[in-house]
């Protein structure tokens, strides 16, 4: 289930990063780490309990957007050198550690402002 839609994205969160073509995947995987961060608890019925539970999914989108490398020129430079033209960018990745760990780091940093007071992220509840 996404946690957000376009709309919501534009208008209410005021979202300007993503392009509407690439948002459904953004939010789809958005949304699929925020039910593996919350153990699968936020169902329909229980979602609109959860008033940062939309604003979660946008920033969470935005992040994947950004990390999965489809934001283009949206990513900040670290170094460039103009003669032998070499340019590097910043990244949340370390040696040693996949783009999926990061970003799964990354997303979970997210979550925990968004729901660490809700009780999902506690294994018990």
């Amino acid at each position: 289930m996404a946690y957000a839609d376009y709309e919501y994205y534009k208008e209410t969160y005021l979202g300007r990063l993503i392009p509407g073509d690439a948002f459904p995947r953004a939010i789809k995987k958005a949304s699929q780490y925020i039910d593996y961060f919350t153990f699968g608890r936020i169902t329909k019925e229980n979602a609109s309990d959860y008033g940062t539970l939309s604003d979660c999914a946008c920033d969470m989108a935005e992040a994947v957007y950004i990390m999965t490398g489809n934001s283009g020129n949206g990513r900040e430079k670290k170094s460039e050198s103009i003669d032998g033209y070499s340019v590097s960018y910043v990244t949340e990745n370390t040696d040693g550690n996949s783009l999926e760990d990061a970003l799964r780091r990354k997303l979970y940093s997210i979550a925990k402002v968004y729901l660490l007071n809700t009780g999902l992220l506690s294994l018990e509840c």
